[in-house]
């Protein structure tokens, strides 16, 4: 049998140009597997019981990473530490918070970043009111 290439040359001759070498399975360029791509990751969401807000109106010279503080609530929501203001929590927040959490219990941590903000964690602590009392 003969075999061709395009230009009708023969490779029919009696020299072997592989003489002398061994073909590997494993590492045949006819095996090569192309690595597959990691699938694609989500970052996983905020746990549901707990959110990062920025403070409106911060004064956080005293306080230390992870500091516990305290909300107060009245016509605004204030964040208190050792009674003292250090900041609030913007009124459309403090709204849909009420709104979607009230009646649960919370707990508020500084976290020293920039901007200040606090991470309100859900489950214990203060309870927070369904509605914030309206101006009179």
């Amino acid at each position: 049998m003969r075999i061709y290439d395009e230009e009708n040359m023969s490779f029919d001759d009696d020299v072997d140009e592989m003489a002398g070498y061994t073909v590997l399975e494993g590492h045949s360029i006819f095996r090569l597997k192309t690595p597959q791509p990691e699938p694609e990751t989500v970052a996983s969401p905020i746990p549901q019981n707990e959110q990062t807000v920025i403070l409106d109106r911060p004064d956080v010279a005293r306080l230390k990473d992870g500091q516990e503080l305290t909300l107060a609530f009245g016509q605004t929501c204030a964040v208190l530490y050792n009674g003292k203001t250090v900041g609030g929590l913007k009124d459309a927040y403090v709204k849909k918070l009420c709104a979607e959490r009230g009646g649960q219990c919370a707990k508020v941590f500084y976290k020293h970043t920039v901007p200040p903000m606090v991470r309100i964690v859900f489950g214990a602590g203060q309870t927070i009111p369904p509605a914030l009392p309206q101006e009179q």
